[in-house]
């Protein structure tokens, strides 16, 4: 089952109680040891103007900025790292509410919509023009549809967030916690590739058939050749560690085969142009031969036709001179035939290899993207709309099934949850979540198939109001991921990953260069 750990809520310093607990939590210790610091704590813009930045979050984080509040909160592995006063969208310009992440980062951004107006310190969450960045907030709703934040803070969040960052907006609050729970996927720890193998299993299968000797026999004498030099255990790597191991590898193979597709091409230019030369050579030593041979017949024919005997002389002799001259072409024509029969085929292999080593090459280099692509963070969005889940990794579609959920006519509402950091010497997670209200409430025949469903009067589950939404904790028995997807997932999760389960489907602003992103409103 699954247990969640409570974290600091959004406005959890107004429900502590007291003035003194907010104005600890909101402001550095120097500033609220000042009485009249404390007096100005309600303007966040002196707050942030008079603290020190914030440290750096080196891991994932979670921001969640609620609408109602006009507040941001920032949570890390530390839990609540740093909030602020925001200004989001007016009517006719709206924010949007759901789940979110950092698609592009510009210290230096101006609008391309808005007469060029400048946006320091944006961090882009749609690519239809919603963003964070710096700018006045006046204590109210007051942007076309950006988040404002107050400029110290706006770098202090630039400085902590990577690509990628998961951003939730809430139309009211979103509370954010420790979630521990069974069905969280869970790191897959396992060697490299070419580690699993096992070298007296490969020796034992590559043998000889007619050559291999009784099981029994082949059983006992690797144990007794292996009992002193058994190998050791292969290394259990985490997703993260296994996925640099690979991508290292690859490099290696990528620039070892693009090396060797650049030898190949210039191999293979050489004897395409030694080929060349020898079809040329060839050409010429047939023309020469044929002229040889034209010269012979003609004076063959000076020969016949030859009457006195001093030209008949002269004639004989200019034949044999020809003759000789035939004999030198047809040599030379031999040769060239016999170098044209070399060259051409060496040609013809060698542009085989090289284009068998461009191939490679090319094959080698997509391993690479893709070990590349391997090392970054997955997403995963399970969605009842459609009934499956989807699984994104450096902006890319990866994997896709169908998945079965309990009781699919009620809504679950929306969840985010992110891992922030490893657990267990890395078999587990720490896993933060925000959930959002479903976008609807649940139609009354559905109410009603629910009641029937679990055997209790229809009356007493009338008023959807009084239904419990799903929480993180307990939004994860709601569904069933086929096991080859548990598995494609657990191969490739590691800190910084995200879960959403949802209501929803994937919103049309998810395309490329961009996560899931999740519209409730």
């Amino acid at each position: 089952m699954g247990s969640v750990r409570g974290r600091p809520r959004c406005g959890e310093q107004r429900r502590l109680g007291g003035f003194l607990a907010a104005t600890l939590l909101a402001v550095p210790l120097s500033v609220a040891a000042d009485p009249a610091a404390a007096a100005r704590v309600s303007d966040d813009r002196a707050v942030h103007s008079k603290r020190k930045p914030a440290k750096p979050e080196t891991g994932p984080i979670l921001a969640v900025i609620s609408l109602a509040k006009q507040r941001i909160w920032i949570y890390g592995s530390d839990g609540l790292i740093a909030q602020s006063a925001v200004s989001t969208g007016v009517p006719g310009h709206r924010t949007p509410t759901g789940v979110f992440s950092v698609i592009q980062k510009n210290r230096f951004h101006r609008s391309n919509i808005y007469s060029n107006a400048p946006m320091p310190y944006m961090q882009r969450i749609t690519w239809s023009g919603v963003a964070l960045h710096a700018g006045i907030v006046p204590g109210h709703p007051a942007s076309h549809g950006c988040i404002r934040l107050p400029n110290q803070f706006a770098a202090e969040l630039w400085g902590m967030t990577r690509i990628g960052a998961r951003v939730v907006i809430a139309p009211d609050e979103a509370s954010v916690f420790d979630v521990e729970h069974s069905r969280l996927p869970v790191p897959l720890l396992a060697p490299v590739p070419w580690e699993q193998e096992d070298p007296r299993e490969k020796a034992t299968t590559e043998a000889d058939p007619s050559e291999r000797p009784d099981a029994d026999v082949v059983g006992i004498a690797l144990k007794e050749a292996t009992k002193e030099t058994s190998p050791p255990a292969p290394r259990l790597l985490n997703p993260l560690e296994r996925a640099k191991a690979i991508k290292a590898r690859a490099i290696a193979d990528a620039a070892a085969k693009a090396k060797a597709a650049k030898v190949a091409v210039a191999t293979s230019a050489l004897k395409a142009a030694e080929a060349s030369k020898a079809i040329a050579a060839l050409r010429e030593a047939h023309l020469a031969l044929a002229a040889a041979r034209g010269k012979h017949d003609a004076a063959t024919r000076a020969v016949d036709k030859a009457t006195a005997p001093e030209a008949v002389e002269r004639a004989k002799d200019l034949l044999a001179a020809i003759e000789s001259k035939v004999a030198d072409a047809e040599k030379a024509a031999d040769e060239a035939r016999a170098l044209e029969a070399a060259k051409t085929p060496e040609a013809i292999a060698a542009a085989k290899a090289a284009w068998e080593a461009e191939k490679a090459s090319t094959v080698a280099a997509a391993a690479l993207k893709a070990a590349e692509r391997e090392t970054q963070p997955i997403s995963i969005l399970v969605s009842k709309k459609t009934a499956r889940v989807y699984v994104r990794q450096a902006w890319t579609p990866v994997h896709e099934a169908p998945v079965e959920f309990k009781d699919p006519g009620m809504p679950i509402g929306t969840h985010a949850f992110v891992a922030v950091s490893p657990e267990a010497n890395g078999k587990a997670l720490r896993w933060l979540s925000a959930s959002l209200p479903p976008s609807a409430p649940a139609s009354a025949s559905a109410w009603q198939q629910q009641a029937r469903a679990q055997q209790r009067p229809v009356a007493e589950s009338a008023a959807p109001s009084n239904y419990p939404w799903e929480t993180a904790a307990t939004v994860l028995a709601r569904f069933e991921l086929p096991e080859d997807t548990r598995r494609f997932i657990e191969e490739r999760l590691w800190t910084g990953a995200s879960l959403i389960v949802s209501d929803e489907g994937i919103s049309n602003e998810t395309g490329t260069y961009t996560d899931f992103i999740v519209l409730t409103r």
